[in-house]
């Protein structure tokens, strides 16, 4: 099972014309996901990343971000993707030391949510989750669909 970072949802949800590579990456790896062939999970903290991100891209026309944001989330619950809750302030504690090279704060509810329920790898466009591939290795969709596809190491 992989864990999917705010990062994966945005290129799949909101970057189609702006970044159509990772558009084309982020959609073939659901299709895998929606198939079967791999169990992935995200949790509500990305989940409410990707509204805030969605409702600022509008500001201050809030009927248009909400209106985004909506079919951003429409199109991530047409998946078939499996939802965890936000990591419990507990297992951040005990598990914040093990992910102390994460320069960004922000990383460390996806790493703990991640960690909490198992993931073999998170699958990110966010280069920060490279310093911790000692505990939880880092993927990109890009990476992850050529080895789906046979065309890369296996994972």
């Amino acid at each position: 099972m992989i864990y999917l970072d705010t990062s994966v949802l945005l290129a799949f949800t909101l970057m189609r014309d702006r970044e159509p590579s990772r558009f084309q990456a982020t959609s073939r790896l659901f299709d895998f996901i929606n198939g079967g062939a791999i169990k992935a999970v995200t949790s509500f903290y990305a989940l409410h990343e990707l509204l805030v991100i969605a409702i600022q891209g509008t500001k201050p026309d809030w009927e248009a971000g909400s209106e985004f944001a909506r079919q951003a989330l429409l199109t991530i619950f047409r998946t078939r993707l499996l939802y965890v809750p936000l990591p419990r302030r507990e297992d951040k504690i005990i598990r914040a030391r093990l992910f102390s090279a994460l320069r960004d704060a922000t990383d460390l509810p996806h790493a703990v949510a991640a960690h909490t329920v198992g993931c073999t790898a998170i699958v990110a466009y966010d280069e920060h989750f490279r310093a911790i591939t000692d505990v939880l290795p880092y993927k990109t969709p890009d990476e992850l669909v050529a080895e789906l596809e046979g065309n890369g190491p296996p994972g």
